[in-house]
């Protein structure tokens, strides 16, 4: 019996059918990246289409049985060219067909919508670079380390020791949300230079980031429910943004580490080490449920592997960022 795969609508949904389809993303979410919201926040904010554009994809074994596969596809924020696809299947409906009919039917989506590349995340390692490789067109962008920084005593000391040593002439703040007024253009400036990491160039696209840019960022940073906290240091003398690293809290023990960016003539001053263990500090203050940080990076970042080493982060798997080009045929 093939499986039946359906366009999933969370406005039409039957209460049932979206918390089954919230429960089935969270959990294939959290197997590949470590973090996800709650499957019941995330259903809540589906429910009111809150939850940001993307089109949705449900698979079941039957057109009676219930929601074992699901699939995401957004536009990448930075390329509208470019999609990006979130497909996960139960491990008891893997290898009968169905991630091969969800990415079929987000594929046909994406070239519909006019993009012509379609980016994901995939585990390494056979099962998951075997099911990738399945397409004829793919490449490897970035191979990837999961890595996790536990909130154990000992990570916690090691924080506070870094945090109550800064550099002369910086302060380090933080803030939850939106970006104060005052700090917001030369916060963006600082993210101008996400780009300056080793393999960012295939994720990122060159773009602005003027305050405008950084509030719609901001937006689209919540917009699963996820709260948004940055931690700044700040140089005392001209009072701007000079680094600024980047995390997402939901209401899950595991907080999702983003971005972390240094302006050029700030480098090499350990600004970095230090916003990053102030951040974990203020995590684990205003979120106590939190019990770990998740992040992905390029194996080729060195600079900030040799940090989150500091930091007490660990490898726990290894991703690789794939992408398909739609424009080829045969």
């Amino acid at each position: 019996m093939s499986p039946v795969v359906e366009v999933f609508d969370p406005l039409t949904a039957a209460p049932a059918e979206l918390a089954a389809w919230s429960a089935a993303h969270v959990t294939g979410r959290r197997e590949l990246s470590g973090s996800a919201p709650e499957a019941d926040e995330l259903a809540e904010r589906l429910g009111r289409g809150r939850a940001g554009r993307a089109w949705r994809w449900a698979g079941r074994m039957h057109a009676e049985g219930p929601i074992l596969g699901t699939a995401e596809l957004r536009r990448q924020p930075h390329d509208a060219g470019i999609g990006f696809l979130r497909l996960f299947v139960e491990a008891s409906a893997r290898r009968n067909g169905m991630g091969t009919r969800l990415r079929s039917e987000a594929s046909a989506r994406a070239r519909a919508e006019g993009m012509s590349r379609l980016q994901s995340t995939v585990p390494a390692g056979r099962a998951g670079e075997a099911f990738a490789r399945t397409s004829p067109h793919l490449r490897t962008l970035l191979h990837l380390e999961l890595q996790v920084q536990p909130f154990d005593d000992e990570t916690l000391r090691h924080c506070r020791r870094l945090a109550c040593t800064p550099r002369r002439g910086y302060r380090i703040t933080h803030w939850v949300g939106r970006a104060p007024e005052p700090l917001l253009p030369s916060f963006g400036r600082v993210m101008d230079h996400l780009l300056d990491a080793p393999g960012a160039a295939f994720q990122e696209e060159p773009r602005r980031w003027g305050p405008q840019d950084v509030r719609a960022w901001e937006l689209r940073m919540t917009e699963d429910g996820s709260r948004l906290l940055v931690g700044a240091v700040v140089d005392r003398t001209s009072d701007q943004v000079v680094a600024a690293t980047v995390c997402t809290v939901t209401r899950g023990p595991v907080a999702d580490q983003h971005d972390t960016a240094v302006l050029p003539a700030h480098r090499r001053r350990g600004l970095a080490s230090r916003v990053k263990a102030t951040q974990t500090l203020r995590v684990h203050e205003n979120f106590p449920h939190v019990q770990a940080m998740v992040v992905t990076l390029n194996r080729e970042n060195t600079a900030m592997l040799e940090v989150n080493r500091l930091l007490g982060y660990e490898k726990t798997a290894e991703r690789l960022l794939v992408e398909d080009d739609l424009t080829s045929r045969g």
